[in-house]
């Protein structure tokens, strides 16, 4: 446990990442830290590292141009943004975002001799780290602080660096999620991630194809949106379930707990991941989880007490695991009630007190 003195004043935070729309993990994360934050009595300024999908002025649409505009805009945010703050966090993911958001935050921080904690987030992280090791291995000693959501990026950190992350988990809140037992006999089965490759919906639309020969009734609904929306409808064309499946598109995040009430059973085949908003948010509100162990998740996802994983890629064994759900209501119950509590450890006020005590060595370390 960190020994923190308590500041006179709140420190002022500047807290630098996406934020929605697009509608993703990071900016759904960032923008509860936001609105957390400012609660609590401290003054937040924001600033967003992606581009607003409405921006349709003539250089958005020239991309060398455009690459050109959003940095030297985000430069002279992050400028104005660090100049008011007393210290910086950044949600840091990998490969392209590290070089164009968290690359360049660290480098105004450091020419305005700001302390920097560094959120690391994303399932990609320790493959970055290992092919590009050599270049950030110097940037970490420009951190005052590292912070992870999850013992498998911690530990991905001090393998790679040596340097110790402390955790801060992931944060759900857990009032806005209702929690309730489901009628499993509906067999309404939810997927609820950006369609791309890395969170292989490919892979549920096979296993809900296996589900539906056994629960002809069964039902899926795929929520989110991206570059695989026409491949993925063709594919449940051809696997004979296009009937079946809802393509719902993105949907804000403030509707998602209706979206979860409307069903029974939470399915994630991811291929590369972390710590997903979406499994927290589903223990919050008692829909049971069937998932991949891709990454992080199996130090959330505790197999066969708080929800049943299975190897990347496995279509037979997602539907399998689907099916026992379905089959056996009584453990699923019980997988519920665990997944309700380990949702809690995740609430708004413990994770927002951890990153406070972070905040506060921080600036206790540089006032020495």
């Amino acid at each position: 446990m960190l020994r923190i003195p308590q500041p006179l004043t709140p420190p002022s935070i500047c807290l630098v990442a996406p934020f929605a729309p697009p509608y993703g993990g990071m900016a759904v994360q960032a923008q509860q830290w936001v609105d957390q934050l400012t609660a609590h009595g401290f003054l937040v300024v924001p600033v967003r590292a992606n581009r607003r999908p409405s921006d349709v002025s003539l250089w958005s649409q020239l991309p060398g141009v455009r690459t050109g505009v959003n940095l030297a805009r985000f430069l002279r945010d992050l400028v104005s943004a660090f100049h008011c703050t007393d210290v910086v966090t950044i949600f840091s993911a990998f490969f392209n975002y590290f070089f164009w958001v968290t690359f360049p935050a660290l480098l105004v921080a450091r020419a305005q001799k700001k302390p920097v904690i560094l959120n690391v987030r994303g399932g990609a992280a320790e493959a970055f780290f290992h092919r590009y090791g050599t270049i950030l291995r110097p940037m970490m000693r420009w951190v005052s602080a590292v912070i992870a959501p999850s013992g498998f990026l911690a530990q991905a950190v001090e393998r790679a660096f040596g340097v110790k992350a402390l955790i801060v988990p992931t944060m759900v809140d857990v009032d806005r999620f209702p929690f309730r037992i489901r009628d499993f006999g509906r067999a309404r089965l939810l997927a609820a991630r950006n369609l791309e490759s890395l969170y292989g919906l490919d892979v549920v639309l096979e296993s809900f194809a296996r589900v539906q020969k056994k629960i002809p009734h069964a039902r899926l609904t795929l929520v989110g949106d991206g570059s695989l929306r026409l491949f993925l409808e063709r594919l449940a064309v051809r696997l004979g379930v296009a009937s079946s499946v809802q393509f719902c598109g993105a949907v804000p995040h403030v509707e998602m707990p209706a979206v979860y009430d409307r069903h029974d059973i939470l399915v994630n085949a991811s291929r590369v991941d972390n710590l997903p908003n979406v499994i927290l948010e589903a223990f919050a509100c008692g829909l049971p989880v069937v998932s991949t162990r891709a990454g992080g998740i199996p130090f959330l996802v505790d197999h066969g007490q708080t929800g049943l994983l299975v190897d990347v890629d496995d279509c037979d064994g997602l539907a399998r695991g689907v099916l026992h759900l379905l089959e056996s209501a009584e453990s699923a119950r019980a997988m519920v009630y665990k997944a309700r509590f380990e949702a809690e450890k995740h609430a708004p006020k413990r994770v927002i007190n951890r990153f406070l005590e972070v905040v506060s060595f921080v600036l206790s370390e540089r006032s020495r």
